[in-house]
């Protein structure tokens, strides 16, 4: 059964079935379950008493049409008559979360989406600590994202290599490696959003609670080659988040490794940027207007995995840190490759940098200020 929603404002929970748009634009405005938060957070950003009236699409009939009027290169769902009661499915309360950002109700989790279902605090079936009973590696880890960086660690003095990770494509390589009295694991946590959250939660098991990552990501704001970013937030355009974290439209990470990157660049005259990471796991669906939405929101660059990874990280109370080079440009009417993985200095100084981040995290924790 499909559903879409009206928005409304009341101090009560009686509908208008015969809304105001209705004679002055001669429809009712409707969301769809993706458009919904992003409706309400455009109109209705002061509301304090907004409702949702959930609605059956079927009894609507052919007075439902799908339009991009206003040409914002997205269709929006406008219905051409009274709201008849029959399609009425339930009205709830629209409310916020801590951060003043609207949030899906729980009681509409799992209607339109199975990732909306609500979490529970049942023990997995295949619980990650079960396999790896043992903690083995040190407790900070740096998630590096370049191959070619972590070929030289073999050649590293006093790096070792860590064997027991890995899927079907292969082993995870994990090298423990000392730096300035410290010893820190590395790895590649793998591609996309499932894979890394897997490796991450083996490393959890394994004895690893501060993660840092240090990676590429497609430029949405025109930025150059090699220019930094410091992730502060994550929109959620992925799955795997919403197994671990109730849904809403952003996670945000440590704000401790947020504190002590900033430290540790402006220390070093490093030019960078700070904001929110776009998180999809749809390489191919990154679509003019879905870019163009990201990067009104905020979005600085697109990535595939950080969301996924806060998510797991929140969830098992360990701490995650991000800094990326903006490599191709996604953000201009043309896709530009620019090379970007050959970006070969600029990689290995941002692990280096990443290293010293976390070397530095616990400096900035509360009661060693």
């Amino acid at each position: 059964m499909e559903f879409l929603f009206h928005l409304f404002q009341s101090p009560g929970f009686e509908p208008c079935f015969n809304p105001e748009s209705l004679t002055t634009e001669g429809f009712v405005h409707l969301s769809s379950a993706d458009q919904l938060l992003r409706t309400a957070e455009r109109w209705y950003s002061e509301a304090v008493d907004l409702k949702v009236l959930v609605l059956r699409v079927e009894p609507l009939g052919p007075s439902l049409k799908w339009e991009d009027l206003y040409g914002h290169g997205e269709e929006f769902p406008h219905l051409y008559s009274l709201i008849p009661l029959s399609s009425v499915e339930a009205v709830v309360n629209l409310t916020r979360n801590a951060q003043g950002e609207f949030v899906w109700p729980q009681s509409l989790r799992g209607l339109v989406c199975p990732l909306l279902e609500p979490l529970t605090e049942e023990t997995a079936l295949i619980e990650p600590s079960e396999r790896f009973p043992d903690p083995k590696l040190p407790s900070k880890c740096l998630l590096c994202f370049f191959p070619e960086v972590l070929q030289r660690l073999e050649s590293q003095e006093g790096s070792q290599s860590f064997h027991g990770l890995g899927s079907e494509i292969g082993a995870t390589e994990v090298w423990t490696l000392p730096f300035r009295g410290e010893t820190v694991a590395v790895c590649h946590p793998g591609v996309g959003g499932s894979l890394a959250a897997a490796t991450l939660e083996e490393l959890i098991a394994l004895g690893c609670r501060d993660f840092f990552l240090c990676g590429g990501a497609g430029s949405l704001a025109g930025q150059a080659l090699g220019h930094l970013v410091l992730v502060e937030q994550a929109w959620r355009d992925e799955g795997t988040s919403h197994h671990y974290f109730p849904p809403g439209p952003i996670i945000r990470l440590d704000a401790f490794f947020v504190q002590t990157a900033r430290k540790v660049m402006d220390e070093s005259g490093v030019s960078y940027q700070a904001g929110s990471t776009w998180t999809t796991d749809g390489l191919y669906r990154e679509t003019p207007s879905r870019i163009a939405r990201r990067r009104e929101s905020g979005c600085l660059t697109v990535e595939m995995e950080i969301a996924s990874l806060a998510a797991v990280a929140r969830y098992r109370g360990a701490r995650l840190g991000a800094l990326l080079y903006c490599g191709d440009d996604v953000g201009s009417e043309r896709w530009e490759f620019r090379e970007w993985t050959s970006a070969v200095s600029v990689r290995e100084r941002l692990f280096w940098l990443g290293m010293e981040v976390l070397r530095r995290r616990d400096s900035l924790r509360p009661g060693n200020q």
